[in-house]
């Protein structure tokens, strides 16, 4: 089975995974995504512009592909991929969300949505400064509501500034194609996020990088108790990686802060 080089490690034997961007594009999509944490939208398609056998053909193509996973890349700075992949094992299905860098020896995983979920593994700025960031010409998904929507379940954060969360969000819905009066709705119906309660998130300048000693690690961590981000991301002990992959997150912590003086 073709796997990606950069996910060899992450994939299981007799399983292969491939980039599914295309499946964006059907009827039925987002309410089908978001089965995991949301599963009410499965019975409101219309909200979505979409039928109940919109959201079933969708339904089908994400979560039958049991010998070749359907997976979404989204592109960030300096080179890291973050990719969603539906993980579709016959009795152990789940979305993963983790990066990869072409330097890396590993992913890094974010967060998992499924019976023994993990995460959050994105604050809101960094979400934000992910969503606004594609590279140009990088190969995946590039337009900022598509990848504001797709890592929306990776996402939690008890600093949210909720009002620019549910415009922005609101945003994103109605682009692909929910009801401008509908969306707001919708936006803080995703806000509430059925795994987990909003984190705080901070960036420990005393810690040093997880699993070595090479100094402060620039990557936010949060209180999370099921969030593989309790600790900084593990990048094989190398500073350049861990500030390298800060920089693509949008250095989150500076951020964070920001939002909070407001």
């Amino acid at each position: 089975m073709d796997v990606p080089t950069s996910l060899a490690r992450y994939a299981a034997p007799g399983h292969g995974i491939a980039p599914a961007e295309e499946l964006l594009g059907l009827a039925g999509f987002w309410p089908a995504y978001f089965l995991p944490g949301w599963d009410e939208f499965m019975e409101e398609p219309e909200l979505f512009g979409a039928d109940e056998a919109d959201v079933d053909a969708a339904t089908e193509a994400l979560y039958s592909a049991r010998e070749v996973w359907p997976a979404y890349r989204i592109p960030l700075a300096g080179g890291h991929l973050l990719w969603t992949v539906h993980r579709n094992f016959p009795d152990d299905p789940g979305t993963d969300y983790l990066i990869t860098h072409p330097d890396w020896d590993r992913d890094a995983p974010l967060a998992s949505l499924e019976g023994h979920f993990s995460g959050p593994g994105l604050s809101w700025p960094e979400l934000v400064a992910v969503a606004d960031s594609a590279p140009a010409r990088a190969e995946g998904v590039r337009d900022p509501a598509l990848r504001l929507l797709l890592l929306l379940p990776a996402f939690g954060d008890a600093d949210v500034p909720v009002a620019e969360a549910v415009s922005r969000i609101a945003g994103a819905l109605t682009a692909v194609g929910v009801a401008a009066r509908a969306a707001p709705a919708v936006a803080r119906r995703l806000l509430d996020h059925p795994f987990w309660d909003g984190p705080t998130w901070e960036t420990r300048g005393e810690s040093p990088l997880s699993g070595g000693t090479a100094g402060p690690s620039p990557l936010a961590v949060c209180d999370g108790q099921y969030s593989p981000r309790v600790l900084p991301l593990y990048l094989g002990g190398d500073p350049a990686h861990a500030h390298a992959l800060a920089d693509a997150l949008g250095r989150s912590a500076s951020g964070a802060d920001q939002a909070r003086e407001r």
